[in-house]
């Protein structure tokens, strides 16, 4: 079964599964193609409480993306010109990356630290392609142990903050603000 297809989450729908699912393998090493990476790197479930128990002893990575709605995480700039106005918007996500079995710790810092390559079939260069920018320094990955059954499980949790580029361009309508209005800050010093 190929995980590329598959779509769990409302914000995926910008930015789809397939997308982070090559992103992903590029940074472990794995050909997107095979049957090693289907049935590794998987979409998380958006019910976990009706997703499977996969065996303790197997590495697994899930993943989602989020919105990340915090203060500063949206900004945008708008250029007026030419009677068009352009409005560059670079909205924040969050990459959940949750990794199980054994080698969960080392899976996780793989992740972290080959992401950020750049060049051609590269993480960061496929993100660049599509307009995605990981925010460089994410934290290091939090260990816990897991409830499952009666036994206990490690896993390995990973956020890495991201911003996507958009840009929608308008034609000035008639009477609208051609250049912005100077400010004027007072200072008592």
């Amino acid at each position: 079964m190929n995980n590329r297809n598959q779509n769990n989450q409302g914000d995926q729908e910008q930015m789809p599964n397939g997308l982070f699912f090559e992103i992903l393998c590029s940074a472990m090493g794995l050909d997107p193609e095979s049957q090693e990476a289907s049935e590794m790197i998987i979409p998380a479930y958006q019910e976990p409480e009706n997703g499977p128990r996969p065996p303790r002893n197997k590495d697994l990575v899930y993943y989602y993306l989020v919105t990340d709605d915090a203060d500063g995480a949206r900004y945008q700039t708008v250029d007026i010109r030419n009677r068009k106005m352009k409005v560059s918007a670079f909205p924040g996500y969050q990459l959940v990356i949750i990794c199980y079995g054994p080698h969960c710790l080392e899976n996780a810092h793989t992740i972290r630290y080959f992401l950020y390559l750049d060049g051609k079939g590269m993480p960061r260069g496929i993100m660049r392609k599509h307009g995605i920018y990981p925010i460089p320094s994410p934290g290091l990955p939090a260990v816990s142990w897991e409830e499952d059954g009666s036994l206990w499980r490690k896993r390995a949790d990973l956020t890495i903050q991201l911003r996507k580029s958009e840009e929608r361009v308008y034609e000035a309508e008639q009477g609208m603000v051609q250049v912005a209005p100077g400010v004027v800050i007072h200072s008592n010093t």
